[in-house]
């Protein structure tokens, strides 16, 4: 709850900032931090770095709340260079807009030196899981049948279901 506070507070101050940023620095404007309105452009740069990646989208697309915006984007940021770095060169992306959370998936299947190693517990995981309980939501990874799976619920409210 605690960590829940301190992210909205943080997010106030920096729409606080960016609203009274009379000039910005050095002649560069401030973006504002990625969110999935930057996920074609993510998933370009994987392909161009040589990941096989396919995507599908499912539901009625509309605007998320920013912490769910913010949270998805990093997730499929840090799988998408998980599947890159230890995978055997694809990937396959999902989101789903459900009425009251967005579904991200991620798989791509693994060499055949790794195919059955447990996998799924090393740090950019845990950080993963932790966002998604962040944002109120659930993170579950981990190889399956040759694969290494990803799947996080994240809902709207910020509360679980």
């Amino acid at each position: 709850e605690v960590a829940r506070e301190s992210v909205g507070e943080i997010d106030q101050m920096v729409r606080v900032l960016r609203e009274h940023a009379a000039l910005p620095l050095g002649g560069n404007e401030v973006e504002p931090p990625p969110g999935l309105a930057a996920f074609d452009g993510l998933v370009e740069r994987h392909r161009a770095a040589g990941l096989a990646v396919t995507t599908a989208v499912s539901g009625e697309q509309r605007p998320l709340p920013p912490g769910v915006d913010r949270g998805a984007y990093r997730i499929l940021q840090e799988a998408l260079t998980n599947a890159a770095r230890h995978g055997a060169g694809s990937a396959q992306v999902e989101l789903a807009y459900r009425p009251d959370a967005l579904d991200v998936s991620v798989a791509n299947p693994l060499p055949r030196a790794r195919a059955g190693h447990a996998g799924g517990g090393g740090h950019g995981v845990i950080g993963m899981r932790e966002r998604a309980a962040l944002l109120g939501g659930s993170l579950e990874a981990g190889p399956n049948n040759g694969r290494f799976q990803l799947h996080a619920w994240l809902p709207f409210s910020g509360k679980p279901a």
